[in-house]
């Protein structure tokens, strides 16, 4: 996990019907906050004690201060919970600088296509393109528009005339994705299933995979396997090897060596412990990762090796 640093809970205050807000500032005595590009996310250590990954989600060119837009979860295992419930105006958070694995591209047309709270790196996406005076349309569902995380924000000018809402896909496709056209970039986040589904239809429609930019909020879920198998890692530094049983991650089975590994989110969603894979293959359960990149690289947290061993570079 990156270092974390120390920010103030600037304001607390409720968006839409189900939602937190938090805007962050510099700690006294802190330099102003790092500078981020639209589609970045930080790591925040929750009162709870756990990390966890939010979208920034204010407009990327005032630096300012940071914005983060946090849903109850009902089924949270405390880091959501604990940010919603417990932080307050004056506190002080510690999280990590912006890191971002949904960069927006260049393109003559930007598709920005939003299922609940994947809202939310799409803000500062809008905010950019529409200051550049860019060819850019948004599509949100989301189950109770009128309940819906900045649905004010979007239905106002200068954005309202971009803006789409809906409750579900079964209300129909984006428009937008009916035409396939070059030199045009979607950038799609929200639930698995909803990625999926939109996903599967713009290709089915003649759109090419590399046009579809997407961010993963959560891991997509897998059946688990009573299969698993025992596998060795070499490390290629040292010649060192571990072996990794069934039931132990690849992280896991190296720090119980003593060997150090970069962590965050232990999901496979931030990128955070990619290593490049030197020998093997692997079983990628990861969210960053291309499938070309899968080849030469590896998430240590929740993949594991289709082969006997495998060699990483550390």
């Amino acid at each position: 996990m990156s270092a974390l640093f120390p920010v103030i809970v600037h304001d607390v205050m409720p968006e839409g019907a189900d939602c937190v807000r938090l805007r962050l500032a510099a700690a006294p005595g802190q330099e102003a906050l790092p500078r981020f590009a639209p589609g970045a996310h930080v790591d925040v250590l929750t009162p709870a004690g756990l990390v966890r990954q939010y979208s920034l989600c204010n407009d990327a060119d005032d630096p300012g201060f940071y914005e983060l837009c946090i849903r109850r979860e009902a089924a949270s295992r405390g880091g959501s919970a604990s940010l919603c419930s417990s932080v307050e105006k004056g506190m002080e958070l510690h999280i990590s600088p912006p890191r971002n694995a949904f960069a927006l591209p260049s393109a003559q047309r930007h598709i920005l296509i939003a299922g609940g709270i994947g809202i939310t790196p799409l803000l500062p996406m809008m905010a950019r393109l529409q200051r550049q005076g860019a060819d850019w349309t948004l599509y949100y569902y989301t189950r109770k528009p009128d309940q819906a995380p900045f649905r004010d924000r979007l239905l106002a000018a200068p954005y309202g005339h971009h803006v789409h809402m809906a409750t579900s896909l079964k209300q129909g496709y984006p428009a937008a994705l009916a035409c396939p056209a070059a030199d045009t970039a979607i950038m799609l986040c929200g639930p698995d299933g909803f990625m999926q589904a939109v996903s599967s239809h713009a290709i089915a429609t003649g759109w090419e995979a590399a046009q579809i930019h997407t961010e993963h909020f959560r891991p997509a879920e897998m059946a688990p396997d009573d299969g698993e198998q025992a596998f060795e890692v070499v490390l290629a530094r040292s010649g060192q090897r571990i072996t990794v049983p069934p039931d132990q991650s690849i992280a896991g089975a190296l720090m119980a060596a003593g060997i150090a590994v970069s962590l965050s989110c232990e999901q496979g969603m931030c990128g955070a412990c990619v290593v490049p894979l030197l020998a093997g293959d692997g079983t990628h359960r990861d969210m960053v990762l291309t499938e070309a990149e899968q080849a030469s690289s590896i998430a240590l947290c929740c993949s594991r090796a289709r082969t006997p061993s495998i060699t990483v570079d550390l």
